[in-house]
């Protein structure tokens, strides 16, 4: 279930109308089109479906076609058994041939079927890593989104209370023209409010912050100016059990441990193959003309095919076939230690996320009883001001309890998302749609 977090008392969406306007999905759409990083993982993805794709290529036969045509002038001289000798300077000769062969490998110790599986598994975990790119980033730009929303919040609270001070100064200008305040009432209400207008300022520059790092998360220009028109829901249904089952399934970096786990154990297959010889059909088919000014043969010219099968099996490699298997073993180990470190830490991970997770839901209740207690506070304490009952210190404590608890609020909503935004990452659910607000 999802549930919303109402922001409406906190006076959230009071924006300039000359701002462009963005909501969450338009931010995901956007990141997911021109983030550098996910556009890069995308590609290295397309090679490795590329290769997967041609990795029935190597029970396909290697064909060649080879053509030439050479020429000689020689000086000769030639004993024959009977005969005078014969002499020829310049004798010219040429010889053209083409030739085309087939070579097919019938068997390879099975060779050829493990690298098209690893070829497969390359293409999985391809495409693993790149769901971890595209679910990292995803998580970095709701959070950069998120972190604006806040930012907007808090500058709105911010004009809350200068408005509340602006209607200090103007009770102020009132009574001190009637002679009930004394300048000094005046002129700490001014203080007051100029303190506020400047809070409010250094807030514009925060916000311009945020809007840069989310420009650049979406892979656009880091000046583009926008508002975001989303507020924040807050899933309050997350079961620590629940995800703790679905890391082991749905974490994209697990995966593709899992993955490179079975690409190590062919890739040792593959070196035990070498054991066994290697069988290959040959086949060729050729022309070749000879023309010569000199030698037993004037003219020579073939046609005519040829064919057979060839065997090689190499019995001795000084020791390297066992080297490289020892290895492979070794590099399968790694893999699966890193793949339960990894899971550990995750695991860890997780609770941590989810302790803070509960603890932040629980801290929003307690914030929203405390706000609505402060605010009715400096409501009390401004109209106390407004018939001079209560004095400008006190007006001031009140204002500020107010601000600092709608502060707090927005803080413990944020971090509430944040913790969320971690949990679903952490156990791979961030990126089915339904599960993201």
């Amino acid at each position: 279930m999802i549930k919303y977090i109402s922001l409406s008392f906190l006076m959230l969406w009071g924006f300039s109308l000359n701002a462009q306007k963005i909501s969450l999905n338009e931010a995901i759409a956007v990141g997911m089109e021109n983030n550098f990083s996910i556009r890069t993982a995308k590609n290295i993805e397309k090679e490795a479906q590329i290769n997967a794709n041609y990795a029935t290529s190597a029970f396909l036969p290697v064909i060649d076609v080879t053509a030439g045509q050479s020429y000689e002038v020689e000086d000769v001289t030639q004993q024959f058994i009977e005969g005078p000798p014969r002499e020829i300077d310049g004798a010219r000769s040429n010889v053209f041939n083409v030739r085309g062969d087939l070579t097919w490998t019938l068997f390879d110790g099975t060779k050829m079927f493990l690298d098209y599986k690893s070829l497969q598994l390359e293409q999985n975990k391809s495409r693993f890593e790149t769901q971890a790119v595209l679910e990292n980033t995803l998580g970095s730009i709701i959070q950069s989104y998120f972190q604006l929303v806040f930012e907007q919040s808090q500058q709105e609270v911010l004009k809350s209370a200068v408005n509340l001070s602006q209607e200090r100064l103007e009770i102020a200008q009132a009574n001190y023209e009637v002679g009930r305040f004394s300048k000094t009432e005046l002129l700490a209400a001014q203080v007051d409010l100029n303190t506020d207008k400047s809070n409010l300022l250094n807030q514009e520059e925060v916000m311009q912050q945020a809007r840069v790092s989310l420009n650049l998360l979406l892979g656009q220009d880091p000046n583009e100016t926008f508002e975001a028109t989303d507020s924040m829901y807050i899933n309050t249904e997350l079961k620590l059990d629940s995800l703790l089952d679905d890391l082991s399934l749905r974490n994209k970096e697990l995966l593709a441990l899992m993955q490179q786990e079975d690409i190590l154990k062919i890739q040792n297959k593959t070196v035990n193959t070498e054991l066994l010889p290697q069988i290959d059909f040959n086949l060729g088919y050729g022309y070749s003309n000879l023309n010569s000014q000199a030698g037993f043969l004037l003219q020579n010219q073939a046609l005519g095919l040829t064919y057979g099968l060839s065997l090689s099996w190499r019995i001795f490699d000084r020791l390297d076939r066992s080297r490289r298997n020892q290895t492979t073993q070794i590099a399968v180990e790694n893999n699966t230690l890193a793949m339960a470190e990894l899971e550990n830490q995750l695991t860890g991970d997780l609770s941590s996320a989810y302790v803070r997770y509960r603890n932040k839901l629980d801290l929003i209740k307690l914030e929203k009883d405390n706000l609505e207690v402060a605010k009715e506070n400096a409501d009390i304490a401004i109209e106390r001001y407004r018939v001079g009952r209560s004095n400008a210190i006190e007006l001031r404590e009140f204002q500020l309890n107010a601000i600092e608890a709608e502060s707090r609020l927005l803080n413990a909503i944020f971090l509430a998302k944040q913790a969320e935004i971690n949990l679903l990452a952490i156990s791979g659910n961030l990126l089915n749609k339904e599960e993201v607000n």
